[in-house]
């Protein structure tokens, strides 16, 4: 299985609808991965704006 990133969310899934947002709309053409294990405590996770742990594309195109 091919993983695909949320255009809305940028969430990392295999699916084919984002289990977070639920929308249709993934890309399999994204770069970076970034893993947020404590949103509440992560930098990062405040700077893109994530609100729950997975794993999440830096860039979807």
């Amino acid at each position: 299985m091919s993983e695909k990133a949320c255009t809305v969310c940028h969430l990392i899934t295999t699916g084919n609808i984002c289990p977070r947002c639920k929308t249709p709309t993934l890309s399999d053409d994204f770069s970076g991965m970034v893993i947020i294990f404590d949103p509440q405590g992560s930098a990062i996770a405040k700077a893109m704006n994530i609100k729950e742990k997975g794993r999440y594309a830096l860039k979807v195109r």
